[in-house]
């Protein structure tokens, strides 16, 4: 058991850190950790686009200066690597976020082959943009808006899962093949399950997916491995998933087990830090009980903090620590926790942490509406005239939007494209409803793509129609 006790100072910053956590505006802002996550996320167009004095980009530049300190079988893989990603960066076909995260995947392999590789470099700054660890985690934020567009089905449509069916026909084994089709139905009726939030039915489809590499571990490899049409692979999916299941899984690392005395971080990360696989200093374990036991006594036995307010304060104490002793960034991140239900490191604690608050409360500007106020009413008396059709099959509603996104490129825009064709396709040129049948059927398209998606919202329900409004207004003549 760590027992610290807490200094008047340590309680007084946590006290602090609680009130700033706690106030419903600057909630989503938390550690520092999460801000530069953000900040490297915005600024992730640097890694691809921005070019050196030799014509190399960001990310190229710095695996150049890496190239020079290796040497043997990693130095010649590390080129191989390198020439692809110089190939990569100069694809003109290739989005800037389809740049990094494969370039991405191939150095995460790398790392993976190569531990003392990865122990070196995992933390080296990528210029002033972050580090290593930053990119295998922006690669991760880029997958999940693809991610949940490919497991959220069309209005009024039930996903189908086709990946693992057709990965199954490739299998000879007949016991492996029914496996792998009773995987693919159990995947299909879990994101068909409307009774739980779609980050739920991500962190349920980890659920089912370790039950099965449990039982059969030599299976993993070639699910993980499944191609993807304009994505990856099945492994970059599943690491999207494991964020979902992760910060489902933040309460229980609080627990206290049968037999315990401390909760089951204090617990597991107390073990770690006597693992003599690490090799500790006396001063470095004298920094590593400190940060253990204020998680323990500030934070874990603080039965008045809730879990998302806990877990931020975990990342600030973590936050601070690194301040001054950043060489054990890497030691400390490794530290096994949650072991008993398939959590992660300390490290995924962090990330995951990153991972939910990518999409922060804001200070709303001063007109705009409280939540509680009713939203701005479109004009319902000449909103029929949006979807009027003239010169074949042009209308403003439309011809608005098509222009909106191209102005805004970016993911949004590509995710919401096809349901804009929708509404055209199947709504607006469908002779046989009325004009109010119209409003109805896309505003309804609109409210359940934007679901509770922050992201969603915040883009989809800005799109302006003309000088007529908003989406959002328009949903107002529909009945929203």
């Amino acid at each position: 058991m760590v027992s610290v006790p807490a200094s008047p100072l340590s309680l007084l910053v946590l006290i602090m850190v609680f009130v700033a956590l706690s106030n419903p505006v600057t909630a989503g802002s938390d550690s520092d950790e999460s801000v530069k996550a953000r900040d490297r996320k915005s600024k992730s167009k640097d890694l691809p686009d921005k070019v050196d004095k030799d014509g190399n980009n960001l990310l190229v530049a710095t695996m150049v200066n890496i190239s020079l300190q290796l040497s043997g079988e990693e130095a010649i893989e590390w080129h191989a690597i390198l020439e692809d990603a110089n190939t990569t960066s100069h694809n003109a076909s290739l989005t800037s976020d389809e740049v990094i995260v494969l370039i991405s995947a191939e150095i995460k392999l790398f790392f993976k082959k190569f531990p003392d590789v990865d122990k070196k470099f995992r933390y080296s700054t990528i210029g002033e943009w972050g580090d290593f660890n930053g990119l295998f985690q922006l690669a991760i934020w880029i997958h999940a808006d693809f991610v949940e567009a490919f497991f959220t089905p069309e209005p009024g449509q039930m996903f189908k899962e086709t990946l693992l069916k057709n990965y199954a026909a490739t299998i000879a084994d007949q016991t492996q093949k029914e496996a792998v089709l009773e995987l693919s139905q159990e995947i299909e009726d879990n994101f068909n399950n409307f009774n739980i939030t779609y980050e739920e039915r991500m962190a349920e489809s980890i659920v089912i997916l370790l039950k099965l590499f449990k039982e059969h571990p030599s299976w993993k490899e070639g699910i993980l491995g499944i191609e993807i049409p304009g994505f990856g692979t099945g492994s970059d999916l599943y690491d999207v998933a494991l964020q979902y299941y992760r910060i489902q899984h933040f309460t229980q690392l609080f627990i206290v087990a049968s037999g315990e005395t401390d909760s089951q971080i204090v617990v597991d990360m107390t073990a770690e830090m006597n693992n003599a696989k690490y090799n500790f200093s006396r001063s470095e374990k004298t920094m590593l009980t400190d940060l253990i036991g204020n998680i323990e006594v500030l934070i874990a036995r603080n039965e008045s903090l809730t879990t998302s307010v806990k877990i931020k304060a975990v990342v600030y104490q973590y936050s601070q620590l690194m301040k001054i002793s950043s060489f054990m960034k890497y030691n400390l991140r490794q530290f096994s926790i949650g072991a008993a239900f398939d959590f992660g490191t300390f490290g995924d604690l962090i990330d995951a942490s990153d991972f939910g608050s990518r999409f922060p409360l804001t200070n709303p500007p001063l007109t705009t509406p409280a939540p509680t106020t009713t939203p701005v009413q479109g004009d319902c008396t000449t909103v029929g005239s949006l979807l009027t059709i003239s010169n074949g099959n042009m209308t403003t509603f439309y011809q608005s939007s098509d222009t909106f996104l191209k102005n805004n490129p970016g993911i949004q825009a590509r995710n919401w494209r096809p349901y804009l064709n929708m509404c055209q396709n199947t709504v607006i040129m469908n002779g046989s409803f009325s004009v109010q049948e119209k409003i109805k059927k896309i505003s309804s398209i609109i409210r359940t793509y934007v679901g509770k998606n922050s992201a969603r919202v915040s883009f989809v329900y800005s799109i302006k129609i003309g000088v007529w409004g908003s989406y959002k207004q328009f949903t107002t003549c529909g009945g929203f």
